[in-house]
């Protein structure tokens, strides 16, 4: 950050412009190596912890991989659309739970069989996924609803309505399942002003797969805020995306700001991209 900052502050063309540029793209490079190394070795461990964990039904999977690594899990509540109960004037739908151990390349639904082993009962690559995400609440059904099937090609291979207690709760699994493009997010953010900031004033450690760790002062794009205070952004300075609450950000109001902070985001990339293609 001290460096990026330094870097913000050096005359466009200059020298010192081109000095911290190359501290810059270093410090950035040694960071980026050190953290994927430790990234890997974590994601290998839980990898091997989980296939300890879960079971198919009369089917061989193998869990491990280099490639795969666990993107979110959780619990969530399966609503039986089969059974209806009347309770007064009202008609009511039971639930009962589902978890759910999402993947880079795949999702896994399951029943747990004890406290912490669990049964997968379908699972499904990710790009054979499709949601419909219901924002009014369906009759008989309190919470957070939305429909997810599970295909295998061009057949539908199973399909199940799913409950959360939270609008965040809801919000951050779809996202996690069909997340954007972080490549169309940083150019969307470089461009468009009108686009909401938000300013970090308490740092925050991420403490699921999907939230990010915050530095105070950390500038970011804000995709999603939900009713129960919590905030999908993207930071300007890394394009690195995740979840985070509201609580710890404040919201840039100033127009003037939220353009400089554009300004200088681009300005940024467009030397340390400049120095990059002369090197190679």
């Amino acid at each position: 950050m001290l460096v990026e900052n330094i870097l913000k502050r050096t005359t466009p063309g200059s020298r010192g412009e081109d000095t911290a540029t190359k501290a810059f793209n270093e410090l950035k490079r040694l960071i980026k190596e050190c953290n994927s190394s430790v990234q890997s070795m974590k994601r290998m461990e839980e990898l091997i912890h989980l296939n300890k964990k879960i079971h198919f039904e009369g089917k061989i999977f193998p869990l491990i991989s280099q490639s795969r690594w666990l993107v979110k899990h959780g619990e969530l509540l399966e609503v039986d659309t089969q059974t209806m109960s009347i309770s007064g004037s009202k008609f009511k739908l039971p639930t009962r739970p589902v978890y759910l151990h999402l993947f880079n390349d795949c999702l896994l639904l399951s029943r747990r069989k004890d406290t912490w082993k669990f049964m997968v009962f379908v699972h499904a690559k990710i790009g054979q996924l499709k949601v419909k995400d219901f924002s009014q609440k369906l009759q008989g059904i309190s919470g957070f609803i939305f429909h997810l099937q599970l295909c295998e090609g061009q057949q539908l291979k199973h399909h199940i309505l799913l409950k959360a207690h939270t609008e965040s709760g809801k919000q951050r699994w779809i996202t996690a399942m069909f997340p954007s493009d972080p490549l169309e997010d940083i150019e969307q953010a470089s461009e468009n002003d009108d686009l909401s900031q938000v300013q970090c004033i308490k740092s925050y450690q991420a403490q699921e797969h999907d939230e990010l760790t915050l530095e105070k002062a950390d500038i970011l794009q804000a995709k999603t805020i939900t009713s129960d205070g919590w905030v999908e952004g993207i930071r300007l300075s890394d394009g690195e995306r995740g979840w985070f609450p509201k609580t710890n950000v404040e919201e840039i109001t100033n127009r003037s700001a939220r353009l400089r902070n554009l300004r200088e985001n681009i300005r940024i990339k467009c030397v340390t991209q400049k120095l990059e293609e002369e090197l190679f």
